[in-house]
């Protein structure tokens, strides 16, 4: 389903298209597959995400997933990797972006998964809500099970008030255990004073004194650099060595935090935002003018995604991560941010900073009999017991088990060879 390059406002049937025929009509379903062709949609996919009402979004972005594209894939002769956006047309009028690539995780196996995976944060769909349903989703999805030339798709992070959520039901496997994100809802929150007084008194005092002891150490100060500012670039390079400093004595996953594209991808966000407030913003706590925590975060809408946090390992007995995170809370409550949104990570400190969750699931739907063995006995089945043990084990176990499966990729390869198919859990 190779898309050709679509002239804005063309409404004849296009011989790369898959005709979808629905309450009598006959739309176009399209897979679009360079930068080229997902260039061309710029004006037509921002224009749908001001349509689309759904919250959690953001990863299904023009500006989140062109700039991932741009910074990962253009240039590369990687053929693992490609991808599979597809969209739904109804003449000049777009109806549905769903952002997808194809992904082969050994020679025999292609999966569709969410684009951007596994830096996503959640996967779901973009849609016109006057024009697009649950019934025409099923129907779409049903092409692309045919169409698709993929053994299954994989989807992790599914919001269970999306859409996609609807078209999804009772399809493919999924692991045992519930998927959450935990947020801090602002809707009620008239400002920052009056919600520092209704947390309770022993939350206020521990707040306080954090603070008071980092300040006894000098000059503690707070920065908001807005995506293309002054400083902005060179703390994202701070930040990102925190974070792997962090990841290395943890023994925590993050492959792709060590990938040097990570970087080049984080500083040219925010440059196609689709609304005047939507943007990247990094956030800086620092100790005499030294970063000592950092974050980096998005606002789209009016929802703000904590994207990547760090603090320098040296004050950890300090907790400046939880002095960073009350002032972006105070930000985000001063800006007109209405959800503070911490993402899928099932960290247990997140509890005293939220007071709502998201319920995921995560659905894993084969294509093919080789898809079927893939989904139900791997991504639902092995996978995530795997992935329990492995953050059970304890970090200094978790840092020898990790040294010892790098030292694996390295030898047969990250998606070839005989051992791939069990490494893949391991990003």
């Amino acid at each position: 389903m190779r898309s050709q390059y679509r002239i804005p406002g063309e409404t004849a049937l296009r011989s790369s298209a898959v005709p979808v025929e629905w309450n009598g009509r006959v739309l176009e379903l399209e897979s679009c597959e360079t930068l080229e062709e997902l260039h061309a949609l710029k004006k037509a996919w921002q224009a749908l995400e001001t349509r689309c009402p759904e919250p959690f979004a953001y990863f299904q972005s023009f500006d989140w997933c062109l700039n991932w594209c741009r910074a990962f894939l253009e240039g590369e002769s990687d053929d693992r990797v490609c991808p599979s956006v597809y969209v739904l047309w109804d003449g000049a009028e777009c109806l549905m972006i769903w952002p997808l690539m194809t992904r082969r995780v050994r020679p025999a196996i292609t999966v569709l998964v969410p684009l951007t995976a596994p830096m996503n944060q959640y996967a779901t769909l973009l849609h016109d809500p006057a024009r697009f349903d649950a019934a025409l989703g099923q129907l779409v999805f049903d092409e692309i099970r045919k169409h698709g030339g993929c053994d299954a798709i994989c989807l992790d992070h599914v919001p269970q008030s999306a859409l996609l959520a609807s078209i999804l039901k009772g399809q493919g496997s999924s692991p045992d255990g519930m998927q959450q994100s935990a947020i801090l809802d602002l809707a009620g929150i008239a400002d920052w004073e009056s919600h520092h007084r209704a947390l309770p008194k022993k939350q206020r005092l521990q707040r306080n004194s954090r603070r008071n002891r980092l300040e006894k150490l000098g000059a503690l100060d707070y920065h908001v650099y807005p995506a293309g500012s002054r400083g902005y670039a060179e703390h994202i390079d701070h930040c990102i060595a925190m974070k792997q400093d962090w990841l290395k004595g943890t023994g925590r996953l993050g492959r792709d935090l060590f990938d040097p594209r990570f970087a080049a991808f984080l500083r040219d966000l925010g440059s196609m935002p689709c609304g005047d407030e939507d943007g990247v913003f990094l956030h800086a706590l620092t100790l005499d003018g030294v970063p000592i925590a950092m974050e980096l975060g998005m606002r789209f809408r009016q929802d703000y995604y904590c994207f990547l946090g760090a603090i320098d390992l040296a004050y950890q007995k300090f907790s400046p991560g939880k002095v960073q995170m009350e002032n972006a809370q105070r930000w985000a409550i001063e800006t007109g941010i209405r959800r503070f949104d911490f993402l899928n990570d099932p960290s247990t400190y997140k509890s005293s900073w939220t007071n709502t969750a998201e319920p995921l699931i995560a659905c894993y739907v084969p294509f093919t009999s080789l898809g079927q063995l893939y989904c139900r006995h791997w991504m639902a089945g092995l996978r995530p017991r795997l992935r329990a043990l492995y953050d059970g084990i304890g970090p200094a176990w978790r840092t020898r088990v990790r040294g010892v499966v790098d030292a694996l990729h390295r030898f047969v390869g990250r998606n070839g060879g005989s051992m791939s198919l069990v490494l893949c859990c391991i990003p």
